[in-house]
């Protein structure tokens, strides 16, 4: 409960700074060039049904693109920092493509395969799957040698290694790197679903309302935020059951 008024004294505190900014920006310009937060919320309920499908398409695609990042990038991850060969071998091809800027890829992915929600869902895994990947190499690369030492002399095998040690030493750095990349997945997101011309999407509901009705596109933006924050109360929950260690006192 208290963490629940919290994040509402926290949502309060951000609408009357929107609040603020709208009334200081509409004045300098004289015109109604930033909608309030009573107006953007207005249209969440005069349009909630048609919110909703773009609010439900939005979602299924982010979450598909963090769940394929994950099963894609955790064990590969995982290798790479433990398997002193294989990183030796496999970093530097990491460390030359995770420059490369993803959103430069975007159209040559829909010339490739359309403008589908495949192809939206593969360019946010695509970046949440380097994430990733980096932060459960860099985690698995600084498990200490003693905890290893200790399970090897216990008598088990690699597998039991991975599964007992590594993985839950490094679960705690994944699930972080996943908060990171929920907010650049989101961006992401947003750009694929404003380059197709029609669809459903959070994106696509802000591009159409942003020139000839503002208020429609700050209830998308809302609406965006809002997918946000319950992925990371997700996040927050998955870990505190996963990672129960880190939550008990000492």
């Amino acid at each position: 409960m208290k963490q629940v008024l919290i994040y509402i004294c926290s949502i309060i505190f951000l609408l009357l700074l929107w609040e603020v900014a709208s009334i200081a920006i509409n004045t300098i310009n004289s015109s109604s060039v930033l909608p309030g937060p009573y107006e953007a919320l207005s249209q969440v309920v005069k349009n909630g049904a048609e919110l909703q499908r773009h609010f439900l398409a939005s979602a299924w695609r982010l979450i598909m693109a963090i769940l394929i990042a994950l099963v894609a990038a955790v064990p590969l991850g995982l290798v790479i920092g433990h398997e002193r060969s294989v990183d030796t071998f496999v970093s530097p091809m990491i460390y030359i493509t995770y420059p490369i800027p993803q959103v430069a890829l975007i159209l040559f992915l829909f010339l490739i395969f359309g403008t589908g929600s495949a192809t939206k869902v593969a360019i946010v895994a695509i970046v949440l799957f380097f994430q990733i990947l980096v932060s459960a190499r860099g985690a698995a690369k600084n498990i200490t040698e003693e905890h290893l030492v200790s399970v090897l002399s216990a008598g088990a095998n690699r597998w039991q290694v991975y599964r007992h040690v590594i993985f839950p030493a490094t679960l705690p750095n994944i699930l972080t790197s996943v908060r990171v990349g929920i907010g650049v997945g989101i961006a992401f997101l947003y750009i694929a679903e404003t380059n197709t011309a029609q669809g459903l999407g959070l994106g696509s509901f802000i591009k159409r309302y942003m020139l000839f009705g503002r208020d429609r596109a700050f209830a998308g933006i809302m609406a965006m935020a809002f997918l946000g924050l319950v992925l990371y109360v997700g996040i927050d929950v998955l870990e505190r059951i996963l990672c129960r260690w880190k939550y008990v006192k000492r």
